[in-house]
């Protein structure tokens, strides 16, 4: 049981962190020892949690120097101002190829409603996880 619980935060923090994200988070989990499953929902939990998180305390991170200044070559991109006329399929599509971060990011400076951007963040990174975690399993299924 301490074992699964380790593997479970492993897989949450990968998918949080901005260099891991849900591409790596995912097969990374699995190749540990995590059932697809757990790997893909731990994984989609960290790599979710982040845009609620930017989005409700935006104004407290942007107090810290390194924070603020990533945050604003992300919100000065052009893709950010896409985002902002795309909307809700712009979002879907974008999630897992930006990432969490630059989304949470672009979301709270374009103004987007958070429902909206919560649900398609939500959806799409659900969607390549578990893509990402059906080819994976492929992949040692293959090999082993």
């Amino acid at each position: 049981m301490l074992n699964y619980i380790w593997l479970a935060a492993i897989a949450w923090f990968m998918g949080f962190f901005p260099l891991f994200e849900i591409y790596l988070a995912v097969p990374a989990s699995m190749g540990l020892g995590l059932d697809i499953v757990s790997a893909v929902f731990w994984s989609w939990l960290g790599n979710f949690i982040v845009i609620p998180f930017v989005s409700y305390f935006y104004d407290w991170l942007t107090k810290f120097n390194k924070i603020n200044k990533f945050f604003s070559k992300l919100a000065n991109s052009k893709t950010s101002k896409k985002l902002n006329g795309g909307g809700f399929i712009l979002v879907l599509i974008a999630t897992p190829i930006l990432g969490s971060w630059a989304i949470g990011v672009a979301g709270k400076i374009i103004g987007m409603d958070r429902k909206r951007l919560f649900l398609a963040s939500g959806m799409s990174i659900a969607i390549y996880g578990t893509i990402i975690g059906i080819l994976t399993q492929l992949g040692i299924d293959a090999f082993f």
